[in-house]
C-alpha cells in the first residue's frame, strides 16, 4: 500500500506530523509527503493507492483507487473518496483516517480493478 500525502507549505508541520503517525502505525506501507505544488508529480512517480490531501483531486480524476481531502482546518469539512464512493466527514480523527486506510487495503484485495476517485 503507498500512501501520499500533500499540504501547503504552510501545513509542512501537519504534513510531516501525519506521515510520521502513519509510518509508524501502518508500518507495511509506504507513505511519502510532498508539497502541493507537486503533487501531479509525485502522483506519476510515487503511484500511490491513496492520496492525502489539503485539496480535491482535480488533476488525476478517476486516477486513484482513493483520495482524501483532509482539511488542516478544524472548521472546514473533509471528504473521502473510496472505489467512486464519496462522502463527508466533519473533523476526522486520526483513528477515522486508519479506518479508511484499512477499507482501501480491503478494496485493493477484494476487486483487481476498482473504481477511480
Amino acid at each position: 500500500m503507498r500512501i501520499l500525502i500533500s499540504y501547503e507549505e504552510s501545513y509542512h508541520l501537519y504534513s510531516d506530523a501525519l506521515q510520521r503517525a502513519l509510518s509508524s502505525l501502518r508500518p507495511d506501507a509506504e507513505v511519502a509527503a510532498c508539497r502541493l505544488s507537486v503533487i501531479g508529480e509525485q502522483v506519476e512517480s510515487f503511484n500511490p493507492n491513496l492520496v492525502v490531501s489539503s485539496r480535491p483531486n482535480t488533476g488525476d480524476a478517476g486516477g486513484r483507487v482513493a483520495w482524501y481531502e483532509l482539511s488542516p482546518e478544524p472548521d472546514e469539512p473533509s471528504e473521502a473518496c473510496l472505489g467512486g464512493r464519496r462522502w463527508q466527514r466533519p473533523n476526522p480523527t486520526l483513528e477515522e483516517l486508519l479506518s479508511f486506510i484499512d477499507e482501501v487495503e480491503a478494496l485493493l484485495r477484494r476487486e483487481r480493478e476498482p473504481r477511480g476517485c
